[in-house]
């Protein structure tokens, strides 16, 4: 009984080693399945017009419900998030989902859109001014979710992809709305700024929550510096010790990865990680 137990459990991590493995080796060489829906909607919230990259699922069909992925950066990390997404649904190992890809239009956006209310633009400068992540949340929670869900086949079911200081709004998302999103991605994140005090932010809410539904993956490559890798350690070690019900966190570091790659290469372990967590 117990032999039968172990060789099962070796197919089954042997088989999702195949299909990460095979995500990460067809990079770059996969069609958009469905093609790529550019749109755009006006942000009355933030006071300019938004574009939207929609990758939609391979086979999609207008008579169900898909879950949808947030990923801030569009036009940089939509891509090979959604040729992963394609690899592990047609492989049956993960939900078919709808990328939406959410560019930044300018290098201001980013820079404001991406940060916390209570952290510094420039780490370096202590007169710089704050950003204005809660206004972009707003905007999403207001705005965009609203219609992406008027206009696509999308379920109640919400991820959140970030990657480096769009990594910061995704973990700001669960101060601001912890309910949200059922997912959250962080890639390469610079939780060290201002001596951790997302870490700490993040500490104090999980000391007054019992309960807390919600999936989390973390990442940075081996390679990065050691501010990535601490502020990494920080945030990982604070989520795993003070975890409510229902939290489930999740964190690696990606071998031989940089800053500049580490999300390419390891978004496939986080969405195979999230499709375990929806099997539990």
């Amino acid at each position: 009984m117990k032999r039968a137990l172990v060789f099962g459990t070796v197919i089954v991590i042997t088989s999702i080693l195949s299909i990460i493995i095979f995500s990460k080796l067809t990079e770059g060489n996969l069609a958009d399945p469905e093609g790529v829906t550019q749109a755009k909607l006006y942000s009355s919230i933030l006071g300019e017009e938004r574009g939207l990259i929609i990758h939609l699922p391979r086979g999609y069909d207008s008579t169900k419900l898909y879950p949808v992925m947030y990923v801030l950066d569009g036009g940089s990390q939509d891509t090979h998030i959604a040729a992963k997404f394609d690899v592990l649904t047609t492989a049956g190992y993960t939900p078919k989902t709808i990328i939406v890809g959410i560019p930044n239009m300018s290098g201001k956006n980013r820079e404001h859109n991406l940060i916390p209310p209570f952290m510094r633009i420039d780490n370096d400068d202590i007169n710089s001014e704050f950003g204005n992540g809660d206004k972009f949340l707003n905007f999403m929670e207001s705005e965009l979710i609203p219609f992406v869900e008027s206009n696509y086949r999308a379920s109640q079911v919400r991820l959140l992809s970030g990657n480096s200081r769009g990594g910061l709004l995704v973990m700001y998302s669960l101060l601001y709305r912890p309910n949200l999103f059922q997912a959250r991605f962080c890639y390469s994140t610079p939780f060290w700024r201002q001596d951790n005090i997302l870490v700490s932010k993040v500490d104090a809410l999980l000391s007054q929550k019992d309960t807390l539904n919600t999936f989390i993956y973390l990442s940075a490559g081996e390679n990065e510096t050691e501010n990535i890798k601490n502020g990494l350690d920080k945030m990982t070690k604070k989520l795993k010790e003070k975890a409510p019900i229902g939290l489930v966190v999740h964190f690696d570091y990606t071998p031989n990865a940089t800053h500049q790659n580490n999300s390419v290469i390891s978004a496939s372990t986080g969405i195979a990680r999230w499709s375990e967590y929806l099997k539990r």
